[in-house]
């Protein structure tokens, strides 16, 4: 059963940088999601199984850890709503790791270049939150 499109979803915004983290929540927030921050990619599997978020934006590299090894963590924890991949990697590494995410079976709604503009994030989390009405990950039982 979908949900009501007008319930909150979740986002998890990732990233090893806390004041990108929290940024891109307190945006998020503003677009109308429950959002939280998560800076340190050890725990990602425990937040993410226990927060179950509907949308992840992604830092695509963090200490210890890569793109890769990210999208990966994501399969193993069933994630299945929306990723918006928001990195400042070159624009080549973030299509490879979109088209990976793809391959693999990730709903990526988006992908912005870090630094980035508040407007652009806030139009592509609105847009994001649109493309993920009804996925309602964090009520799947």
């Amino acid at each position: 059963m979908g949900q009501d499109p007008s319930a909150t979803q979740r986002l998890l915004a990732i990233d090893d940088s806390s004041d990108s983290a929290e940024l891109v929540a307190r945006v998020a927030a503003g677009c109308g999601y429950e959002a939280r921050a998560a800076s340190d990619s050890r725990s990602l599997r425990a937040v993410i199984a226990n927060y179950r978020p509907d949308m992840i934006t992604l830092d695509l590299c963090m200490p210890g850890t890569d793109g890769i090894d990210l999208i990966s963590i994501l399969q193993e924890t069933h994630f299945t709503g929306s990723l918006m991949i928001i990195s400042g990697q070159e624009d080549w590494f973030r299509t490879a790791v979109t088209k990976l995410a793809e391959a693999r079976g990730l709903k990526v709604v988006g992908d912005l270049q870090k630094p980035f503009d508040i407007g652009t994030l806030r139009a592509s989390l609105t847009a994001g939150r649109c493309a993920g009405a009804g996925v309602g990950a964090h009520q799947a039982a």
